[in-house]
């Protein structure tokens, strides 16, 4: 019970350095911001100007993001079957491996079984 007391204040105190550290860098993403702010307003102008550029060069990566994720769909689509038969395959081996695990430790104890029911066992009645 100590042990779990103990892994829970590591885990509060892990959680409470990783919180500093995200006060850190939260300040600091707001002071970056706060200095480069008169800057990004003074380029808005250069901004606006090629706006209607930046939108055309966007609409015509369009035709080339969709062709891409066709050929990603397709190659995703032949490469599912094998990771099935993969994972089953894994799956198989792993059940195997688990009864095995629990077999072969009782090895010994089966032929200490076997030797003492060679030995108490009747002798089968043969007929004359």
């Amino acid at each position: 019970m100590l042990e779990l007391i103990a892994l829970a204040g590591l885990l509060v105190a892990g959680l409470a350095v990783f919180a500093v550290v995200g006060v850190v860098f939260f300040v600091m993403r707001i002071v970056f911001w706060a200095v480069f702010l008169p800057f990004r307003l003074l380029f808005l102008p250069f901004r606006l100007l090629f706006l209607p550029f930046r939108l055309l060069s966007k609409l015509l990566w369009v035709p080339i993001g969709l062709t891409m994720g066709a050929f990603s769909l397709a190659a995703g689509a032949a490469i599912v079957p094998i990771l099935l038969v993969v994972g089953a395959v894994v799956a198989v081996l792993g059940v195997i491996a688990a009864i095995l695990a629990l077999i072969v430790p009782a090895i010994p104890f089966i032929l200490l079984g076997l030797m003492i029911w060679a030995i108490v066992r009747k002798k089968p009645v043969v007929a004359s």
